[in-house]
């Protein structure tokens, strides 16, 4: 326990609860499970939507115009995040989503389903998104102690990944049984819980805040810290590398070669199966794992992997689920230890910054690696350039290993401080 988390127990009496006793904390797990299985629902019912308006490519353009808001505003939602109270940032966010809802239900009850009504939900639930996000990335460092921390980003993760396998059905019945009104209900329903569930967390430790004269100098002084601070740095480079580097191999290498093999459709349920089931296996594992140096250990651990992708354009299709697995549980594993690190490491009043930075990493980057591996895959074949985003994602976890203080980060769970701290003001 760090030294700060230890004198504000000490001036508050508190007693450190267990994870597992912790209800209010789990409750808001699980709460964002359901929220996720309402997300799952509303992606099957925009598909089922853009079906019936005979537009192949609606759903797409739905998803684009809420990923554009997300990605253009989610530095301005980690600059929002460290200067006010995560929680009431997340609970007016979700607050914001079931009127968006609610008012959506009531266009389509008079006007029937549109395509405008699809792109205006799309784009009101991106500018949410971009300030709950960074939100939920800073609040469980006030929640749980650090030593916790990977834990609870474990238990998260879990109940996400068990969320995409149930919220998809449960939106095709809705959609096949009841229609678009029935999805957006649920969907508004699940933010209800979420929120509900925000009003009664009380987070137990106080955050740091930014306290820069203006949103343009917090912004500038988060993109400093980064800049600044090599290890915190590297932690991002490690959370953006697995959708960089391995999204594309598992999303269209594998597709690209059950096609190929003609392993049809059946096979590459399996193959993708296999990976869901893998990563869930791992996650379980991570939660009860506590290494004394989690980031060391899961960067190894991404190593196994990026060997595995690169082996995911040859060999049986018995080679192939093997291999399947094995990212699978690598993945579980790691991203939970280094999901966790980086909420203990990072500066309490950067958490918002640093996590936005991650997310448009993703978000951004991930869509051009997809293109992009499949025109090289067109061009060179998909073994060929398995191999290179494989090799390219081994050398980029190499090279952060290979860093002086990697293996001490998580240790202590102290933030890690940059060379030259930014001033706010």
């Amino acid at each position: 326990m760090d030294k700060g988390t230890s004198d504000v127990m000490a001036r508050t009496g508190q007693v450190r609860p267990s994870l597992w006793r912790d209800r209010r904390v789990l409750g808001w797990a699980v709460g964002e499970g359901i929220s996720s299985v309402g997300d799952q629902i509303w992606l099957v019912a925009v598909a089922y939507a853009a079906v019936g308006l005979g537009s192949a490519t609606l759903a797409g353009t739905v998803l684009a115009c809420a990923a554009l808001p997300r990605a253009v505003l989610m530095l301005l939602g980690g600059v929002v995040t460290d200067r006010v109270d995560a929680r009431k940032l997340m609970l007016w966010s979700n607050i914001a989503r079931i009127l968006v809802l609610a008012g959506a239900i009531a266009v389509f009850e008079v006007a029937g389903t549109s395509a405008a009504l699809l792109i205006a939900v799309g784009v009101l639930f991106g500018v949410a998104d971009a300030f709950y996000g960074p939100a939920s990335r800073a609040l469980p460092r006030q929640l749980v102690s650090k030593e916790d921390l990977g834990r609870l980003a474990g238990f998260r993760q879990l109940l996400i990944r068990i969320a995409l396998f149930g919220g998809a059905p449960l939106g095709g019945l809705l959609m096949a049984g009841y229609g678009l009104s029935a999805a957006m209900l649920a969907d508004a329903l699940s933010f209800g819980v979420i929120a509900l569930v925000l009003t009664q967390v009380r987070p137990r430790w106080p955050r740091e805040k930014a306290e820069g004269k203006s949103v343009l100098s917090d912004l500038r002084g988060g993109l400093a810290y980064l800049a600044q601070t090599p290890r915190v740095r590297s932690l991002v480079i490690a959370l953006s590398g697995l959708n960089v580097f391995a999204s594309p191999v598992i999303v269209v290498g594998v597709a690209l070669r059950s096609g190929q093999q003609g392993w049809h459709a059946s096979g590459l349920g399996l193959l993708t199966g296999a990976i869901g089931a893998g990563a869930g296996v791992g996650t379980v594992i991570a939660i009860f794992w506590r290494p004394v140096r989690p980031v060391r250990r899961a960067l190894l651990l991404l190593l196994v992997q990026a060997v595995a992708l690169g082996l995911v354009g040859f060999g049986s299709f018995a080679v192939t689920l093997a291999i399947m697995i094995v990212v699978g549980i690598t993945a579980g594993l790691a991203s939970p230890m280094l999901a966790g690190a980086f909420q203990a490491v990072v500066g309490e009043r950067y958490l918002g910054r640093t996590g936005a930075v991650v997310s448009i990493t993703d978000s951004g980057l991930t869509p051009f690696t997809l293109a992009g591996f499949g025109a090289l895959a067109a061009a060179f074949g998909v073994g060929t350039v398995s191999a290179v985003f494989g090799g390219a994602f081994f050398l980029l976890i190499l090279a952060i290993v290979a860093q002086p203080g990697t293996r001490a980060l998580g240790r202590d769970g102290e933030p890690v401080k940059p060379r030259s701290l930014p001033a706010d003001r």
